[in-house]
């Protein structure tokens, strides 16, 4: 051989070195890649792609599947699969068949030259792939599940008996990234079962608090109310009993006008005007009480009224007239909505009172220009939202977290009891709706609420 043969030849030699050397480094590409997509925590599909994709490099089949066997043990379903359509369905054994070939896909690797010659290719793969005409199968356990991967090609002959070695050397790695996204899975559903378990502990920790408190405003609004009585029901006696003072004193200096520099001496008509300014404030503090007192009988015992069937346009509206009496100084109140009717199931009373202590919080609010207080009813499939927004001050974004949790509020000492919403959530919860803040900030503050139609009654 010349010298320029074997020149050439090894050439050619470092060529093909070359060219494997260029496909191992892609595999192991893909490889990492694989590995990588797993380990970043991609989505479940995609790890799978890029398995599929470092097969095809080596063996291009036609089409890709990923099984596993079920709980059962009496049927497949697709992990995975290069045909997006096949992904997640099941397919069952034949069990009219004594023999199950279908069991030997968990088993052992097996190659099929021509699927249309072989009875141990299984029938409800045969159904479910009618155009296969040969196929690979590399079974992959794992600790607690038995997977497949199964490579399909739409030709006679066309996986060579090296590909079963392929898929064999690839066995190892296939289980080892099967094993990783059990693992994710397992770990994915701790994670999950242990946020529910802490969201679950905080409901009862918040249940637990609200009951305390309940049990506590209902003590003490029961202790209260009866020496308020004593009290209110004195200032009125005491209110009558001060004009007919005045009255007598009157008629006293009118028979007597010598004692007129007495009375001036001492004030008395001071006294007589303070005394009844006095008893007005103490009757308006008291019937402060009073109303203190009776929203905390509402908030530890909401369910005490008759329930009737509402229309909540009506009955928007005469809420709404109640309230413009207080509001009109500072604002205005638009009422919108495109239902003819619209009922729920509740009462009257108390869902008047959620209404009004959602108007007045906006009222509340509105304080550096005219204001606008939007009422919005629509329906959305059996639910009627109420949408209530102003153009006030907003929410400070620290208290947002606090709106619904009793005796919180923002209002000076003496302007709020913070039971308003906190009554408002309560009422509602106990007819199957709910209240929520859509929105607060310095343009102002939207709530939405929404009830249950009551028996899909037509509004249009």
């Amino acid at each position: 051989m010349s010298k320029t043969e074997q020149q050439h030849e090894l050439l050619m030699q470092l060529k093909v070195e070359n060219q494997q050397l260029l496909e191992f480094k892609k595999l192991n590409s893909l490889m990492l890649k694989t590995l990588k997509a797993f380990t970043n925590h991609s989505e479940q599909s995609t790890p799978f792609y890029c398995l599929f994709e470092l097969i095809y490099q080596e063996l291009k089949p036609d089409l890709q599947l990923l099984i596993t066997c079920n709980h059962n043990s009496d049927g497949f379903s697709i992990v995975s699969s290069t045909d997006e359509m096949l992904i997640g369905q099941d397919f069952q054994l034949d069990n009219a068949l004594d023999t199950k070939p279908e069991q030997s896909i968990f088993s052992e690797p097996a190659l099929f030259f021509d699927l249309n010659l072989t009875s141990k290719w299984p029938n409800s793969l045969r159904k479910l792939l009618p155009i296969a005409e040969s196929a690979l199968i590399q079974p992959v356990k794992i600790a607690s599940r038995c997977y497949a991967i199964i490579l399909i090609i739409n030709h006679v002959n066309g996986f060579s008996t090296k590909a079963k070695s392929v898929m064999l050397n690839y066995s190892s790695f296939i289980a080892s990234t099967l094993t990783l996204i059990e693992y994710q899975h397992v770990a994915a559903e701790r994670d999950t079962l242990f946020s529910q378990q802490k969201r679950i502990e905080q409901s009862m920790a918040r249940q637990g608090k609200l009951a305390a408190i309940g049990q506590l405003a209902a003590g003490v609004a029961h202790e209260l109310n009866n020496p308020l009585g004593f009290i209110y029901s004195n200032l009125n006696t005491f209110e009558l009993y001060l004009k007919d003072i005045a009255s007598f004193i009157t008629q006293v200096y009118n028979d007597y006008p010598e004692l007129t520099n007495h009375h001036k001496k001492n004030n008395i008509d001071f006294i007589l005007k303070d005394s009844t300014e006095l008893i007005d404030e103490s009757l308006q503090g008291a019937r402060r009480a009073r109303e203190i007192i009776k929203n905390l009988r509402s908030f530890s015992h909401p369910d005490e009224s008759s329930i009737s069937e509402i229309n909540i346009i009506d009955l928007i509206n005469d809420t709404v007239k109640i309230a413009t009496t207080e509001v009109k100084k500072s604002a205005n109140i638009i009422v919108t909505h495109y239902l003819k009717n619209a009922f729920i199931q509740g009462n009257t009373t108390q869902l008047n009172q959620v209404l009004l202590n959602l108007i007045n919080n906006a009222h509340h609010s509105i304080t550096r220009r005219k204001g606008l207080i939007e009422i919005n009813t629509s329906k959305r499939e059996n639910w009627i939202n109420i949408e209530i927004s102003d153009n006030g001050c907003g929410i400070n974004e620290n208290d947002t977290p606090h709106i619904f949790e009793p005796f919180f509020t923002t209002k000076e000492v003496g302007k709020g009891t913070g039971l308003g919403l906190s009554i408002s959530k309560a009422i509602l919860e106990q007819y199957n709706g709910y209240i929520a803040l859509d929105y607060t900030g310095q343009n102002g503050t939207k709530f939405v609420i929404s009830l249950p139609e009551y028996n899909n009654v037509s509004d249009n």
